[in-house]
């Protein structure tokens, strides 16, 4: 799907250090908060409001916004390149924001600590 239109995307490695700045922000990702899981690339996919990706600066990020694709599940669950940890609300997509996301990726990589997430298996 292209990036840019309705929303942005932000992609975390690794993965796990992703979960825990999403549980450190209290956002639980089976809210409907869209959050996909890379398992072969080990990576995060968060989406945001459009146009914001570029506010999240902290290491180990990169932003997929107008001109970028992301491989987008298929189906209930998806694959193992693409597998939703939490779908999109149907109606009302709720969006984390770049910025308290950016934040607690930075405090994650000064306190040295991944955290303790539960991670769904791969499909």
């Amino acid at each position: 799907m292209d990036c840019g239109l309705e929303w942005d995307a932000i992609v975390i490695a690794p993965l796990q250090r992703g979960l825990a700045a999403l549980t450190r922000l209290s956002l639980p990702i089976d809210r409907g908060y869209p959050v996909l899981a890379d398992y072969v690339r080990q990576e995060l996919i968060v989406h945001v409001p459009a146009g914001t990706a570029r506010r999240c600066t902290a290491h180990g990020t990169r932003s997929l916004t107008t001109g970028s694709w992301l491989l987008m599940p298929t189906g209930q669950r998806g694959s193992i390149s693409a597998t939703w940890l939490s779908t999109p609300h149907p109606t009302q997509p709720r969006f984390v924001d770049p910025g308290e996301l950016s934040d607690a990726l930075r405090h994650m990589d000064q306190t040295g600590s991944a955290g303790e997430s539960s991670l769904p298996p791969p499909p």
